[in-house]
């Protein structure tokens, strides 16, 4: 009997440790040392919309923390069904009244 891999449940997780040591290595490449996300995909042996995306996934993880918030959930990758385009909704940052984030209009 052979295992089908059809549907809608992926198959291939990563594993999430995996993802954020790509996407730090990655962080340090393109904002440490000035290269190109194609220059720091060939360095990690990764696709260029793989390294973009493991990138952004750091990033936007440390989005609420930067701006004085708690961290949250694990946000939706970028480029995925999940957050098909901008950076992704996160309650912690975005659940804020533009008060609390210290904007006054």
């Amino acid at each position: 009997m052979s295992l089908r891999r059809a549907g809608p449940t992926p198959y291939l997780r990563l594993d999430f440790g995996v993802k954020v040591r790509e996407g730090v290595a990655a962080v340090d490449l393109v904002l440490g040392q000035g290269r190109s996300f194609r220059e720091a995909a060939a360095a990690l042996d990764l696709s260029v919309t793989t390294c973009w995306r493991r990138f952004w996934f750091v990033m936007d993880m440390g989005t609420p923390e930067r701006h004085g918030c708690k961290r949250g959930p694990i946000p939706p990758q970028r480029g995925t069904r999940a957050c098909p385009r901008g950076r992704p909704w996160m309650p912690t940052y975005d659940g804020r009244t533009t008060t609390e984030k210290g904007i006054t209009r």
